[in-house]
Order: structure tokens, then sequence, then C-alpha cells
């Protein structure tokens, strides 16, 4: 007769079930503990990505600070000094376009000193009235789209490659104030000259890392959240005890998003130490910083509080194996 297998005949055993237990625990110890170092590079990256992708969550990210006043005193700052170092020492007919010259017959012709008083009261009523957030609107998709399509280094954008290196060009801030003036029907409009002039912000290289590293970002803003979730994924599927593994897990994601929004939380103080130095105003800087890094926050926040519920439901798993263990075996818990 052939052989009857044993009622009560042990399963067999799984392909991880064969792996030896200290090499298992060690397997899930090293997978989460690369998830920490992954957890903040996934959120930076995934952030990343979506703001060079889309120029809709770009502006939208930016669009609030046309109304802060810190950022509209740094936009006041460079642009009024932009125009007056572009003006001539002195205002004639033969010194300004038509248009200009009409409009200081209009204005009484005043002085060069005058002349500058007006444009510089003129560009702080366009920037501190409701119609500058139209203004910010232009400038902020213009700088993306120089961005993405790699108009930075030919000078049609906001940001412009130099041979002194990278900078910002002023003048098309200037021009969307000149545009909006004009809209207005303001006479001052045709006193402001075009303006040429780059705000340095760094060297050459910048730009060229920036535009050879664009479609790395945008890759690494898929792949490194992918390998962060298969990291915590695996952690857990390699252990043996699944419930301190989940606990393991949740820990890991505490702490790379804890990293990360304790980074973010201290970025603007160390930006705006900078700034000082380079001659802006620090107050502004650090609230376009801290703008930036709101809609960073804001997922850390959430991954965060997955992780806490992660080692929540660890605790859980465990005590219930534990308790499971315990009603089977009567000489005690299991160990």
């Amino acid at each position: 007769m052939p052989d009857r297998q044993p009622p009560f005949a042990p399963a067999p055993r799984s392909a991880a079930s064969k792996i030896p237990l200290t090499v298992r625990a060690a397997a899930s110890v090293v997978l989460l503990g690369l998830a920490v170092l992954a957890v903040p590079m996934a959120l930076v990256a995934a952030w990343a990505r979506l703001h060079l992708v889309d120029e809709d969550a770009f502006a939208a990210t930016l669009a609030p600070l046309s109304a802060d006043p810190q950022v509209q005193t740094l936009v006041i700052d460079e642009a009024t000094s932009a125009i007056a170092a572009s003006l001539d020492a002195s205002v004639s007919d033969a010194a300004v376009p038509p248009a200009a010259a009409r409009s200081l017959e209009l204005l009484g012709r005043p002085t060069a000193a005058a002349v500058r008083s007006l444009t510089e009261r003129a560009v702080t009523e366009v920037v501190r009235s409701d119609d500058f957030s139209r203004v910010w609107a232009t400038v902020v998709r213009a700088s993306h789209r120089a961005l993405v399509f790699g108009a930075t280094s030919d000078g049609g954008g906001i940001l412009v490659l130099t041979p002194e290196g990278l900078g910002v060009q002023v003048g098309g801030v200037v021009s969307a104030i000149t545009d909006e003036l004009n809209v207005q029907g303001s006479p001052v409009a045709a006193l402001i000259p075009r303006i040429d002039h780059v705000v340095l912000i760094g060297d050459g290289t910048a730009v060229r890392l920036l535009r050879a590293g664009y479609a790395l970002a945008t890759a690494a803003g898929v792949l490194v959240p992918a390998v962060a979730v298969a990291l915590l994924v695996g952690g857990v599927l390699v252990a043996r005890r699944r419930g301190r593994a989940l606990v393991g897990a949740g820990l890991a994601t505490v702490v790379g998003s804890g990293i990360l929004l304790i980074g973010a939380a201290t970025a603007p103080a160390v930006v705006s130490g900078t700034a000082a130095a380079g001659g802006f105003d620090p107050a502004g800087v650090a609230a376009i910083v801290r703008q930036l890094l709101a809609s960073l926050v804001g997922p850390s926040g959430l991954v965060f509080g997955a992780g806490v519920l992660l080692v929540v439901v660890g605790i859980l798993v465990v005590r219930r194996t534990r308790r499971a263990g315990a009603a089977l075996d009567p000489a005690g818990p299991a160990t």
C-alpha cells in the first residue's frame, strides 16, 4: 500500500523560513537601517521632481509670497536699486525716449533725484498693491520656464549665465512691474529704463550641474521613493518576528522624516545668514526658503505620522503574538 501522509504532518517550510534566524534578523536590521536614510531622500526627491516638472505646482508653492511684506521689501529694494543704477545723472529730452519726455512734461520736468523718487514710489505702490499677485505669478512662471527649458544659459530668462557666473536677471522683475504700471496708465512707466542688471548668486558651475542633473533629479523623484518603500517592506518580510519588524519600520520612518523636518526648520536661519553676508535682505530670503520648504514639510509630517502608526500597529502585533503564545504554552509565555 502506498505511504499515507500522517494526519498532522508539518507544513512545508517556506524559502524564507529556511534561512538561518540570525541571517534573517541581520538582514532585517540592515534593510531598516538603510530605510532611515532612504526616507528623507525619497521625500526630497519626490518634492524636487514635482516642482521641476509641474509648473502649476511650482507657481502654487511660491504664489503666497506675493503677499509677504518681507518678500515685497526684498523685491522693492532690488528693483529700485537696479532702476536707480540705470538712470542718467541728469534728465533731458536727449536722454529719454519721446514717451518718457512727454511724461516728464506732465510731471513738471523733475530733477534726476525726483525721477528716482517717483519711480521708487511707483514700484512700491505696485508691489504693495493687491495687483502684485498677478505680477509675481508672471515672474515665477517665467523663472520656472527658464529653468525647465534651459533658457538660463542664453540670457532669455530670469536666471542667466554670465561670464562672471550664475545670476538673477532683475530686469525681468522690473519689466513685469513696468507692464503693470502701463496697465494702470501711470506716466511713470515711461520713465523706467530697460534694465539689464544681473545679481550674481553663484558661479557657472552651478547651472552646468543643474542642467546635467535635471534628468537625474526627475528620475530620482520616482526611483528613490520606490527604493525606500522596498527597503521598509523588505525589512518586515525578511524578519521572523513581524511585529518587531513593524515597530522597526515605523521607527525608521519616524527617524528619517524627523531628520528632514528638523532640517527644514533650521534651513531658513542658515540661508538668511548667507543672504546677509551677500548683501540681501535676510528676512525676505528666509521667507522665500520657508515657503518653498512648506510644501515639503506637509508630506514629511504625514510620513512621520504614518511611522508613528506603524510603531503602534507593531506593538499591538507583538502583544497579540505573546498572548497567543502564552495560551498555547501553559508552561509560560513565548520568548
